[in-house]
């Protein structure tokens, strides 16, 4: 009996011993992931983008072709950025990028002028999983454009007691002609706006550019610059008809005293063929609230079809100015030709100083 349990034991213990050895002829391993790699990105240039041949209605523009790194890992894909100054867009995976984006840009950096501009450009890429990630650059390249040249005015506001209602409220377009007093654009040059009026002694103002924004002109270390609401009051010394000139390309505000006895009316009428040509309906609003008013503004002003008005003082034909085919903007004359109004729906605005007209087309 005892010499078969001493067999029964070697038996298991040669047994234990086998599988120790099975083990460590065969080890038991966790295998390490594969390296992930990235395949190199290139950007080039592509044709000149000209805004003035884009179709209406063009949301995007291509700035550059592009060949988008790739990754080993299927779980990664790029982010795309195009880099201008420093800064940088939002670009598409086939170099395609917002054209107002890219139309501001340029007027930020160039200006206006409707002549090609060569602007050095670097593409970035962020490949990512959504949970790690790292950043490739492009070689610099250059995208050329040229702008389309402007066809309606790019308007600023005046804003201050001297102005509208007298107050300082900028809170969107509801504002403009109340306490925003529109600014016009001069007759055959878009980016020269101008407005005369009348102001008391020591009035303040701004010059705001988009209602509800910050840009604005006013003084910076005494001069008149652009800036985002921290410069001071622009001020007059003296009580009289100021002319207030902006170059809206170069920034430039020029104020002016003039010496002029404009009238002073009641009302200014818009007759036309849509309403039988009466002057004394239609009626404008006055702008200028709290001292004397030579600004006329109408929201809502809609025609279904092609029209011809004229602006009338005091419900009579005595004064009325017509601008002929000047439209949207424009300036009207003493007994001029008839304006040819399209059909849409317009904030209207006229200065009866100057005589300018603009139909602002309401979205």
């Amino acid at each position: 009996m005892k010499k078969f349990l001493y067999i029964a034991a070697m038996t298991l213990l040669l047994a234990g011993c086998s599988e120790d050895y099975k083990d460590w002829a065969e080890p038991q391993s966790n295998p390490q992931g594969a390296e992930i790699t990235f395949g190199t990105g290139a950007a080039s240039e592509v044709g000149l983008i000209d805004y003035a041949l884009l179709p209406a209605g063009t949301e995007s523009v291509k700035v550059c072709n592009l060949t988008n790194p790739g990754s080993s890992d299927t779980t990664y894909y790029a982010d795309t950025y195009i880099i201008l100054d420093g800064e940088e867009y939002a670009m598409t995976n086939d170099g395609q990028m917002d054209a107002d984006v890219l139309n501001k840009y340029v007027v930020d950096h160039y200006g206006r002028a409707t002549e090609q501009r060569d602007i050095p450009a670097r593409v970035k890429w962020i490949m990512t999983n959504g949970k790690t990630a790292t950043t490739m650059i492009s070689d610099e390249f250059t995208i050329h454009v040229i702008l389309a040249p402007l066809t309606i005015p790019d308007m600023w506001y005046l804003v201050g007691p001297g102005f509208g209602d007298g107050s300082w409220n900028n809170r969107g377009m509801e504002d403009v002609g109340v306490s925003l007093m529109p600014m016009y654009a001069v007759p055959g040059s878009i980016n020269i706006l101008k407005h005369v009026g009348y102001l008391a002694a020591r009035r303040t103002f701004k010059i705001i550019h988009n209602p509800g924004e910050s840009e604005q002109l006013s003084m910076v270390d005494g001069v008149i610059a652009l800036n985002n609401g921290d410069g001071g009051n622009i001020r007059v010394s003296e009580a009289g008809y100021y002319e207030i000139t902006l170059n809206t390309d170069t920034y430039e505000v020029t104020i002016e005293k003039v010496d002029i006895a404009p009238s002073v009316f009641t009302q200014i009428g818009m007759p036309g063929d849509y309403q039988g040509w009466n002057p004394a309906e239609n009626l404008m609003n006055a702008v200028n609230t709290k001292a004397e008013n030579h600004d006329w503004i109408v929201k809502n002003f809609t025609v279904s079809q092609p029209a011809l008005l004229k602006f009338a003082a005091d419900g009579t034909w005595d004064i009325n100015w017509g601008g002929g085919e000047a439209f949207p903007v424009g300036m009207g004359t003493q007994n001029g030709d008839n304006i040819t109004v399209a059909p849409g729906t317009y904030t209207v605005m006229f200065n009866d100083i100057l005589g300018y007209y603009y139909f602002m087309q309401e979205e």
